[in-house]
């Protein structure tokens, strides 16, 4: 027999269905297959998706496939499977679109708070039908706590289409370092969440590539220097996830749980498993409050489950797709201290093209400013034979066993970025961008700065 929240969200599932399609769910995307979800298991054995998440994770799974950027879902916050209806804002200004937007969410607010006030014999239509779809939201109060609830979630189908043609680029190497550190196969799709593969994304909170890595969490794994930032490295940041979640599972014993840290963090995670006494998923993202475990944390789980359905089934959601070619190198730890330029020489590789497979390294070292560091692993074109005897061409006098030590300032106390760009009739923003920092970030008395 179902439980009573079984069968509450799988009402509440084709309430939401109804409701959607009779305030004007967009068209569908032309070339883009529309899929019956009833029909699709989502979860693995070490992923499951309990029948309590599996509403919340059709609903990501229809974000991340269905809906397009234009296509603005206004829906319940804690129940997101709850869809008051889908705009489409095609054609207008984003400032436009945003006043549309807001119109429509304060017009489910004021019918909400009807809804509080009256009895159902009162109700109109319009009224009648958003109080069938919260019918059997489990909460007291449920008009008035729903219209403090709502929330706008735009579509993201376009960039995860793109996201999974990026993702034949890096599958079989991520795939590759999972088997090495004992990883489940499907953190493969991670990333889907994360940045849709794409190495070059970078979050408003300062997370950056593949991985989506802070400065403070990448740190621990690889490096993030100055003009030397590894999390932009889909490669290396695949190996530092790979340490990062194993280190996880570690401490939690679960796999759901080791995937809610990537986005919560571990410590936060831990506090949810001990407050509750509980290593369940469900009953974590269902009944945990602590104070920064919001909107983001409590679905990330059920996300995660999407992608794994979108990356095993990618023609089902994108019949026409073509994933990109995987990418191929060979590596190379350089046994000194050596500039770009004398490498690319030697190796007769263009400039470009070692920056290209090796987007870690920042504009100090591409215009040969700084010297690769010693032992750093150098990915190379797969044509690359013999590199030691290569490496044997370039000069002795450019090969250095101590890092030379790069033209520049030396901070000293009092400092501070504006004034030492000032003071240098450089822009602030030219002298954070050659040392990798940003303008917020802190200095120390006898750090040395390049200056542009």
């Amino acid at each position: 027999m179902p439980s009573r929240m079984e069968s509450i969200l799988r009402r509440a599932r084709g309430r939401a269905l109804f409701l959607a399609l009779a305030v004007g769910c967009v068209a569908p995307v032309p070339g883009w297959a529309q899929v019956d979800l009833s029909t699709v298991e989502f979860g693995t054995e070490t992923f499951p998706c309990p029948p309590s998440l599996r509403a919340r994770t059709e609903f990501w799974l229809r974000i991340f496939t269905e809906y397009t950027r234009n296509d603005k879902v206004i829906h319940d916050a804690s129940y997101p499977w709850v869809i008051y209806e889908v705009y489409d804002v095609t054609g207008l200004s984003p400032r436009a679109a945003s006043d549309r937007v807001d119109q429509r969410l304060e017009y489910y607010g004021r019918l909400l708070d009807r809804l509080a006030a009256k009895s159902p014999a009162d109700y109109t239509p319009a009224e009648e039908s958003v109080a069938r779809l919260l019918a059997d939201v489990p909460e007291q109060a449920r008009f008035t706590r729903a219209s403090d609830r709502l929330r706008v979630q735009t579509g993201v189908g376009v960039n995860t289409r793109a996201g999974m043609q990026r993702a034949g680029r890096y599958l079989p190497h991520i795939r590759e370092v999972l088997r090495r550190y004992e990883i489940p196969e499907e953190i493969a799709y991670l990333p889907c969440v994360e940045s849709s593969y794409n190495p070059d994304a970078y979050s408003k909170a300062g997370a950056a590539g593949l991985w989506q890595f802070t400065k403070d969490t990448g740190r621990k794994y690889m490096r993030v220097e100055a003009d030397l930032d590894e999390r932009r490295d889909p490669y290396r940041a695949t190996e530092a996830a790979a340490q990062y979640l194993g280190n996880s599972y570690m401490q939690l014993g679960s796999w759901p749980l080791a995937v809610v840290s990537y986005n919560h963090g571990l410590n936060g995670v831990l506090r949810a498993r001990n407050q509750l006494g509980t290593n369940d998923i469900a009953r974590i993202l269902h009944e945990y409050d602590g104070p920064s475990f919001g909107f983001a944390s409590q679905n990330f789980y059920c996300e995660f489950l999407a992608a794994i359905e979108i990356g095993r089934n990618p023609e089902r959601y994108f019949p026409d797709l073509q994933m990109e070619e995987p990418q191929t190198f060979v590596e190379y730890a350089l046994p000194e201290y050596v500039k770009l330029g004398p490498l690319s020489q030697a190796f007769r590789i263009p400039r470009d093209q070692i920056a290209l497979l090796n987007p870690a390294l920042g504009e100090s070292f591409l215009n040969d400013t700084r010297a690769l560091p010693r032992g750093y692993v150098v990915r190379l074109p797969d044509h690359v034979r013999e590199p030691d005897a290569l490496y044997a061409m370039i000069p002795t006098h450019e090969r250095f066993e101590f890092e030379p030590s790069p033209p520049g300032y030396r901070v000293v106390p009092g400092d501070t970025l504006s004034r030492i760009a000032k003071a240098h009739r450089v822009s602030l923003g030219q002298l954070c961008e050659v040392n990798g920092i940003g303008p917020k970030d802190r200095i120390y008395p006898g750090q040395v700065l390049l200056i542009p």
